[in-house]
């Protein structure tokens, strides 16, 4: 548990002090609120929880999301709740390259709270300037009553999520 909180503490500094951008004509999204789904919010026993997810952009360089996501088909059903905060580290004019961090509640056999910190880009194709498409990869941290596992996780844009902005 010290590792981890050694190294979030390190991210956070290169997350928050990078002033790295580049690009003529930067993607811009503050204040457009991006609808969609993902599935980095939550994971439970048996994978990711897909999930309905709103993006707002705060300014150019700071971002946040919340997402739910839930399947009641059974009687060990699950359900995923989940925000995160975002740090833009890179602009192109079709490309956001951003860090950060969130928290999710994860109901499925018992509940639990995971904690991450990831790195991801959402790029854009420049004839769909609205809609973009994201993957991430980090770290993840789940709590549960009387355990905490910490593990790497990695989605892959065909899996990860994709927003519309309006």
């Amino acid at each position: 548990m010290k590792k981890f909180c050694n190294a979030s503490t390190v991210f956070l500094f290169l997350l928050l002090s990078s002033s790295a951008f580049a690009g003529v004509e930067e993607k811009n999204l503050t204040g457009r609120l991006g609808l969609g789904f993902t599935n980095q919010i939550a994971v439970s026993a048996d994978g990711t929880i897909p999930a309905l997810d709103a993006k707002y952009y705060l300014s150019k360089f700071f971002a946040t999301s919340i997402g739910l996501g839930f399947d009641s088909r059974s009687a060990d059903s699950r359900m995923g709740l989940g925000a995160k905060l975002y740090r833009t580290l890179f602009l192109e004019s079709n490309l956001v390259f951003y860090g950060g961090g969130g928290v999710a509640y994860v109901s499925h056999a018992g509940s639990k709270t995971q904690f991450s910190l990831f790195l991801g880009s959402e790029f854009f194709f420049a004839q769909l300037p609205s809609l973009g498409f994201s993957f991430e990869a980090g770290v993840r941290g789940d709590s549960t009553t009387g355990s905490f596992a910490v593990r790497t996780t990695g989605d892959s844009f065909l899996t990860a999520g994709m927003h519309f902005y309006f």
